[in-house]
């Protein structure tokens, strides 16, 4: 007799519903955590979703449907996503807005919106908790530790996955096992195995090898390893979506040479929200961009021009001291310390001086400044920008080097509409399943960050593969 009818890898936004819907339905499930707490990427993320024929939507008048989701999606991807999985996801994703509702999810009272953080939606459908991500979990722990207190139901947690073993013709028929704490492997077998493991920007060497080598600067958890996507591999499944990276815009590295990024101190770039006073520079000085032009995706295709991704922040004290702050979410004594002793931030009394400081050309720098101070002076930008609300003249002048930064990697599991994990024939792997950012942020985004199509869908998908796989092995057993 098989240990479990059901293995879930990892305790996250895909795994949880998983799991809940999957002991619900009568199967024996284990769910398998390799940190020491469940939730994973809901307990830093804002978790943003997006949901179509909602109750919220109807309750405000918003005419919306599936169909109209998937359409903006596949506009905003430039149809380089997978349609028929964005249509799976557009189709459960109202339901699952409205079921968390039920759950008493403290919904942002402004929600639904059309957000500018990424391109945006032609209809109100983005959602968020007032707590962010764990708004989210608040609403699921309760149903999660019921589901866990049922006999059919098993957590360990600080438990890592190994790999997983197959049987005849590549059938998945198990996983091995190691405590994280003891050291102690075990190999247990199951009928299902669901990859809900996340993505990988929280490996270097990982993220290195499928994105071309690009430089990560992520807020990712370290926990984010793609030991799923590996596992996947070493069972002969195909990894696609690797050329589809595109950078978020944008955030500063913390500590040199880490490339860690802090969520709460991501500078307001969008300028639907704060309109800039500041130029963008490259290397050499030069803008490189409209810095308020509308599409948030155009300022990202230009960010993916530059080398390692790196850009300057160029502005003058009469800007720090009138326009709204630039840096929100830093406390007073963060923003000291930086302009003390963080190398990202650089200061001084000549555009000259401030370049050099800053690691920037210092002719190319002068030239853009004085071009762009004129362009001030008649409204009249070589670059077609319209807010020009002051000249960079007052000393001191000051720099902020800033990244193109990585929320979720592009390259996944391929999985076919059933999420069935695929082989490099196209063909399902026998028991194996893969859910959230293992199947890839492409997937459901294609060349371009749609917003919503990463934590919806992992909802969404969760629940459904739980619910699925739960019934035909609780009939299977019956």
């Amino acid at each position: 007799m098989q240990d479990f009818d059901i293995i879930i890898i990892g305790a996250g936004t895909a795994g949880i519903p998983a799991a809940i819907e999957a002991v619900a339905a009568g199967a024996r499930t284990l769910l398998v955590e390799q940190s020491d707490r469940v939730g994973g990427t809901l307990h830093v993320s804002a978790a943003q979703m997006s949901g179509a024929g909602t109750r919220l939507q109807r309750e405000r008048g918003i005419a919306d449907s599936a169909d109209a989701h998937v359409a903006d999606v596949l506009r905003i991807s430039r149809n380089t996503c997978n349609a028929a999985l964005v249509a799976k996801a557009a189709q459960l994703g109202g339901a699952t807005i409205d079921w968390l509702m039920d759950l008493g999810f403290d919904m942002d009272p402004i929600c639904p919106v059309i957000l500018h953080f990424h391109e945006a939606y032609h209809t109100p459908r983005t959602y968020w908790g007032r707590d962010g991500g764990r708004s989210v979990l608040r609403v699921l722990l309760p149903l999660f530790e019921r589901a866990m207190a049922r006999p059919n139901a098993t957590l360990r947690l600080n438990t890592e996955a190994v790999s997983l073993t197959l049987g005849a013709r590549g059938t998945v028929t198990g996983l091995r096992l190691r405590d994280t704490q003891s050291g102690e492997t075990q190999t247990v077998s199951t009928g299902s195995v669901v990859l809900a493991t996340g993505g990988y920007a929280g490996n270097r060497a990982m993220f290195a090898r499928l994105t071309g080598g690009t430089p990560l600067y992520t807020p990712a958890l370290p926990i984010a390893t793609g030991h799923g996507i590996a596992m996947a591999e070493a069972a002969g499944a195909v990894v696609r979506g690797s050329e589809h990276f595109i950078p978020t815009f944008a955030g500063i590295e913390e500590e040199p040479g880490t490339g860690r990024v802090l969520w709460e101190h991501l500078p307001n770039l969008i300028p639907q929200v704060r309109p800039p006073w500041e130029i963008y520079v490259d290397r050499d000085g030069h803008r490189f961009v409209q810095e308020d032009i509308d599409s948030i995706d155009a300022r990202e295709q230009a960010l993916m021009r530059l080398p390692n991704l790196t850009f300057w922040v160029v502005f003058d004290d009469a800007m720090l001291r009138q326009a709204p702050p630039l840096l929100p979410g830093w406390q007073p004594q963060d923003l000291a310390r930086a302009w003390a002793s963080n190398p990202a931030f650089a200061q001084a009394d000549t555009i000259e001086a401030l370049a050099t400081r800053a690691g920037i050309d210092p002719a190319g720098l002068a030239a853009t400044v004085a071009t762009y101070n004129r362009a001030q002076a008649t409204g009249a930008d070589l670059l077609r920008r319209q807010h020009l609300p002051a000249p960079i003249a007052t000393p001191p002048f000051r720099a902020i080097r800033m990244h193109g930064i990585v929320l979720k990697t592009p390259a996944g599991i391929a999985v076919d509409t059933e999420l069935r994990v695929l082989d490099r024939d196209g063909a399902p792997i026998p028991n194996l399943y893969a859910i959230g950012e293992a199947m890839g942020g492409a997937t459901l985004s294609g060349n371009a960050f749609v917003g919503g199509m990463s934590v919806t869908p992992a909802l969404s998908f969760g629940r459904w593969l739980g619910q699925t796989l739960g019934r035909r092995h609780a009939r299977a057993t019956a």
